[in-house]
């Protein structure tokens, strides 16, 4: 597991247990390539390209970096009272959040 699933998980799992469930939200506002770009490099450095970049009807945006599918979104942490900005791979979202790109 990669360190940004990681600590999804972890953050998944800590706000669950103590303060309910975390609320996952739409990917910030913005053009759905600019957005996704920012945040996939932010948590995945190596990406070079991202392409494919769509916003879905929930908000989220579904892209891709050198071949590989992410999904962005938001995440709200009640214990920080902070927003989020979160990229997984879709292999990730699906196995901790059951979403599926």
């Amino acid at each position: 597991m990669n360190r940004i699933a990681y600590l999804a998980t972890a953050l998944l799992l800590l706000t669950s247990a103590v303060y309910g469930a975390p609320t996952v939200g739409a990917a910030p506002k913005g053009d759905s390539t600019t957005v996704a770009s920012r945040i996939i490099k932010y948590n995945f450095p190596t990406c070079k390209r991202i392409t494919g970049a769509m916003r879905a009807p929930d908000g989220s945006i579904r892209a891709s970096c050198d071949g590989t599918a992410y999904l962005v979104f938001t995440l709200f942490d009640p214990k920080e009272g902070k927003l989020h900005e979160v990229a997984l791979n879709c292999t990730a979202a699906k196995k901790l959040l059951d979403v599926s790109c």
